[in-house]
């Protein structure tokens, strides 16, 4: 073995079990979700005034991470790439602990925006995440455009059978998991490693179980599994705040290959994002919770929409948590990515996207660990992973699409389109 291999492997050795300690004890989203009591008084002043929310830190306990995580960063030589890996993840789960640290306070925002971005965060040279939020929601909205209504809201699942179904499927694809429900949870469902909690007396049509199982257990699920699994490498099962915008895009992306990606859920995204826009610029938590009633939100699930803007922030407005700001990011460098992967036949690369959860930024890294044997291959991989030799026809057409003049394209549908709705209106030839 090289003395710069040794170096790597022993670099290795003392990382993981810090990495391992900080994050079983970091738990951002539980620390910034709100008691059922807030909810409970919100209501029973009638909705009127702003919630109070008081959020127990263990402070010293979360300046203890980041100095102990910025000391082993220190100690990595940057020069070696593995080694430079490993303090992106230092760095990341400090950040976490940073988070924990400004809770209730507008610093919260503006670590919340450099680690997640936000919907005024650029993702490519030109377009922001509001710009594309917009479009899709002008692309959605249109007075042309209409979703044909469900058919059947009959067979609606309470939270229980919800999760039975999740249980049930899960243990179909390899993934063992536990649901419970959670009477304060503001997103409908989050799962963890081996547990999904869903919020109590949530409802589910029968066409959610699709979309919420392909993003919750087989993607968030099921790279956490796979990561916990690795023998030399178990920090994997999370991978800091750095891995969540791979991490939504890959979930979102399942649920789009799974065609479980309806115009409500896609919607939801985009309203989210639009609501983090209106809280950087003063919206209180009244003015969001305001608005999706407006959009047709029950008052419960208004409430709950708007806490997930507002967690970790300020309830009053000007500084919110921007993690819902970063989906559609996610979904777009997914995309972007598998299309030009497909491409390259990079299959052994996009297989490693399960391997814990991860960034893209990880991929070469991980490799080189994987071929020096330090890295085991996925236990368990999505289906849509599985499915690849079913996609590389789909992205190998999309690339194609770049190369044509979409402009005669559109006009030549357009004035089809627009002889059938004169028939339509006609009601003959």
């Amino acid at each position: 073995m090289s003395l710069s291999v040794g170096r790597t492997l022993e670099a290795l050795r003392r990382a993981t079990p810090l990495f391992e300690a900080v994050a079983a004890k970091t738990r951002l989203l539980d620390a910034i979700q709100w008691p059922p009591e807030v909810e409970r008084e919100f209501f029973a002043g009638g909705a009127r005034e702003l919630p109070k929310v008081e959020y127990a830190i263990d402070r010293e306990r979360a300046r203890k991470h980041v100095i102990e995580l910025d000391q082993l960063a220190m100690t990595l030589d940057v020069q070696d790439p593995i080694q430079l890996w490993l303090t992106r993840v230092a760095r990341s789960y400090a950040d976490g602990n940073r988070l924990l640290l400004a809770v209730g306070t507008k610093r919260f925002h503006e670590l919340s925006v450099d680690t997640y971005g936000g919907p005024r965060t650029w993702f490519d040279n030109d377009t922001s995440n509001l710009d594309l939020a917009e479009h899709l929601d002008a692309r959605l909205a249109g007075e042309n455009v209409h979703a044909p209504p469900r058919k059947d809201a009959s067979g609606m699942l309470d939270a229980e059978a919800f999760g039975e179904a999740l249980v049930k499927r899960a243990a179909a694809i390899g993934v063992s998991i536990e649901a419970e429900v959670d009477a304060g949870l503001c997103a409908k469902v989050l799962a963890g490693t081996s547990r999904v909690r869903i919020r109590s007396g949530a409802t589910f049509h029968p066409s959610e179980v699709e979309g919420l199982f392909v993003h919750e257990v087989e993607t968030h699920a099921l790279t956490a599994q796979n990561g916990a699994a690795q023998p030399l490498l178990p920090f994997l099962r999370s991978g800091g705040p750095r891995t969540t915008l791979t991490q939504e895009g890959l979930a979102v992306f399942a649920e789009l290959h799974a065609h479980a990606l309806t115009v409500a859920r896609m919607r939801r995204i985009v309203t989210r994002v639009r609501l983090v826009s209106m809280a950087e610029d003063g919206a209180s938590f009244l003015d969001l919770y305001g608005k999706l009633l407006e959009l047709g939100s029950s008052e419960r699930d208004a409430y709950f929409d708007a806490q997930r803007i507002c967690r970790g922030g300020l309830v009053a407005g000007g500084a919110p948590f921007t993690k819902d700001a970063c989906y559609l990011a996610g979904l777009m460098e997914v995309f972007n990515f598998l299309q030009v992967a497909a491409h390259g036949g990079a299959h052994e690369a996009i297989e490693l996207l399960a391997c814990g959860r991860i960034s893209f930024d990880d991929l070469a890294p991980l490799l080189a660990l994987k071929r020096r044997g330090v890295l085991e291959p996925p236990r368990c991989t999505p289906r849509w992973v599985a499915a690849w030799d079913g996609l590389l026809p789909y992205f190998a057409f999309t690339s194609f699409l770049r190369e044509i003049d979409l402009a005669q394209v559109a006009a030549r549908h357009s004035a089809i389109l627009a002889a059938t709705r004169a028939v339509g209106l006609r009601g003959d030839l």
